[in-house]
Parts: C-alpha cells; structure tokens; sequence
C-alpha cells in the first residue's frame, strides 16, 4: 500500500488556546497521519484548543472517528476541543449515525 502525505496543518497559539486549521482532504488514506499530527498538537498546547475545518475540502466517516479520538485526548489531558466549520457532509454523517458531539458543532455556512 502507498504512503500517502497527510494534509498540511496550520496551528496558532496563545497561553489561553490554540487554533488548529486542517488543511485537505480528511479521508481515510490520511486520517492516521492527521491523527498523529494533531493528537502531537493537542498534548502541546497549553490551554484548550479550537480544531477549524474551514479548509478541509472532502471527509468521509473515518474523519468522524478521527474526531472522537480528538475528543479523548483532550479529555484525558483536561482540555477542552471545539470544532469550527465543519464541512455539512461531516455533519450529515454525523447526523446519520446520531453522533450529536459532532453534529451540534459549528459548521461552514
């Protein structure tokens, strides 16, 4: 199976929360990659973090997954995670499935 590169991150920081932008594509060939990343982001920050996907261009239901992963860490770290802009066909996956965390997150207009 082929190595494929994850998608570009963007991360910003203050002593109060850090703002993860996902960059690409959140589908199942990158999802481990972005994990790690993230996840290595996340264990970084000093306060809560904010995960924008503004410009994540496709998802598939591994980027959920991808999600609830995100979602303990932070919670075994204490931190708190909010997504930003979630792509409508991430929650329409989440709205399928009854994943509520995820569906009643912000989404891009």
């Amino acid at each position: 199976m082929d190595q494929k590169e994850i998608s570009p991150l963007s991360i910003t920081s203050n002593q109060e929360q850090s703002r993860i932008e996902l960059t690409g594509d959140l589908i199942f060939p990158y999802i481990d990659g972005v994990r790690k990343a993230v996840e290595t982001a996340i264990s970084a920050s000093v306060g809560d973090c904010i995960l924008d996907f503004s410009n994540v261009q496709k998802v598939d239901s591994s980027s959920l997954s991808l999600c609830l992963c995100f979602l303990r860490l932070a919670k075994k770290q204490q931190k708190q995670v909010t997504f930003v802009n979630l792509p409508k066909d991430m929650i329409s996956i989440a709205d399928l499935v009854d994943l509520k965390v995820i569906a009643h997150s912000s989404m891009k207009s």
